[in-house]
């Protein structure tokens, strides 16, 4: 199994179906073969999806941004002077490895040869592609708000200038493609198992995926678009998403130096103390008594669970040199990433039928997304004397009650898909997020800002995308934001 990952790994520059010329039998060049093998792509492009979670052993941006961690020896990221964001390796390595793979299970002259099938079927190879381009697409998506779609990935076909699709319409197109992709899976067919590193050939548990992928983007309609988003959020609950916490989306590191967790690398390796839990999160834990404090960090040498304030100034850091740590389930060699989790999901469902949305019980399904993130740590036990507290129990009007739903996910997805935390922040102002100290900015940013290479090298479509959207920076929203957070 390890041998086929490192393996998978040293063909990330897999990227493309051209051969490497006429050199003889005796001259091939094996990072360049004429005939690609989707399954090492494919896990690839697996190994990949955590980014969003927790990118990078020294810029995990995406805890910083809903304040779950903070800096506690450099400040240099928690006060958001980090704009821009690289989309390249997303497009062309992730994205196009993707469809790569749908190509070749399309075209007639290739989808039968053994390069393709050992992935598995081809209707499963193109739904399971179709989903996991979808994620990636919404994420940036998400960050960015309008970005290169219809035409992206089109540098084989001599497009090397895509334009920018606005972002209702990028959200109505992942919504079909998911919706046919969904149709698409044949759970009668085949998955590799081995190849598949996050399902491990499951397709229920892929066709699952979906339908909460669906269910992620619909519920972001709820100010901008509202009937439209109930439509979709109907159909892909009626389909069923994630509801099991057999069924998370997580990536799984392993106990092997080419493929460990980023945080064991920082920490244990490097010897290093970057980040440490955010006081903000801490501090609402503590508010609420809620056991999964215990679950996240450990407490300081006096026993108490002092986060580390965000975004603070450099010269005031030296006066936080006893805070609380990570516990350690996050910084073992091999421990996983949660990205998506039932209880997310579960949660989201509860929102929605707090709207009318969905004929479900809202309290029932608020219960239950608290009740899997307790799983998630051992807990389930302590959750009635959790739930029997008043800023915890269901009731209150519906704003309230969208609130205390709000606050749950955000509790609930510490260390996880830190980009749908900043989105639910965007959306529905939960919970109050404020800049430290140290900020280049007077509030939590709205997106993040073009990386140099989209002005630089696709000007004129740049500017088309800025005249429509708005000013590239961090004050202008995504389409689907347009509450006021402030």
């Amino acid at each position: 199994m390890k041998k086929i990952k490192l393996y998978a790994l040293a063909l990330a520059g897999l990227l493309s179906f051209a051969g490497c010329g006429d050199f003889g039998d005796d001259n091939i060049d094996p990072n360049n073969p004429s005939k690609p093998e989707t399954r090492f792509m494919f896990t690839y492009v697996c190994r990949n999806v955590a980014q969003f979670a927790y990118i990078g052993n020294y810029n995990p941006w995406t805890q910083l941004f809903p304040q779950y961690l903070a800096e506690r020896q450099n400040i240099q990221y928690s006060n958001y002077e980090l704009k821009d964001f690289n989309t390249g390796p997303y497009y062309y390595e992730y994205i196009r490895n993707l469809n790569a793979i749908i190509k070749l299970n399309t075209d007639e002259a290739t989808k039968s040869e053994s390069n393709v099938v050992n992935l598995g079927s081809t209707e499963n190879q193109i739904a399971v592609c179709r989903t996991l381009r979808a994620y990636y697409y919404m994420h940036l998506t998400d960050m960015l708000g309008m970005i290169p779609y219809t035409e992206a990935v089109m540098g084989d076909e001599g497009n090397f200038n895509p334009k920018y699709d606005i972002q209702e319409f990028i959200y109505e197109d992942l919504d079909r493609e998911l919706t046919e992709a969904y149709a698409q899976f044949n759970e009668g067919g085949s998955l590799n198992e081995t190849y598949d590193i996050l399902y491990n050939g499951d397709v229920a548990k892929w066709k699952k995926f979906n339908a909460s992928l669906r269910m992620m983007m619909a519920i972001k309609l709820s100010d901008v678009a509202p009937e439209v988003g109930k439509a979709r959020f109907a159909k892909a609950f009626a389909d069923g998403g994630m509801k099991d916490n057999s069924e998370m989306f997580q990536y799984k590191y392993l106990m092997e130096n080419a493929n460990q967790n980023p945080l064991y690398e920082n920490i244990v390796v490097q010897g290093r103390r970057d980040f440490a839990p955010a006081k903000t999160i801490l501090d609402q834990l503590i508010a609420y008594n809620d056991p999964r404090l215990a679950e996240y960090a450990v407490p300081n040498s006096k026993g108490e669970y002092a986060g580390v304030p965000f975004g603070i100034t450099q010269s005031e850091i030296v006066n936080y040199t006893d805070q609380a740590g990570f516990n350690e389930r996050y910084y073992q060699q091999n421990s996983p990433i949660v990205i998506i989790s039932p209880s997310h999901i579960l949660l989201i469902e509860a929102e929605a039928a707090t709207r009318g949305w969905i004929s479900a019980d809202p309290e029932e399904l608020y219960k239950e997304g608290i009740k899997a993130s307790f799983a998630q740590y051992g807990i389930e036990d302590k959750f009635d004397a959790y739930y029997a507290q008043a800023d915890i129990k269901f009731d209150g009007s519906v704003t309230q009650k969208i609130e205390k739903i709000a606050m749950q996910r955000w509790l609930a997805n510490y260390m996880q898909d830190g980009v749908e935390a900043w989105s639910d922040w965007r959306r529905l102002n939960v919970p109050k997020l404020y800049p430290g100290s140290a900020a280049a900015v007077t509030h939590i940013p709205y997106r993040r800002v073009y990386y140099p290479d989209d002005y630089n090298t696709n000007l004129d479509n740049y500017n088309a995308a800025i005249a429509v959207q708005g000013a590239d920076d961090m004050d202008t929203r995504v389409w689907w934001d347009v509450a006021d957070n402030n």
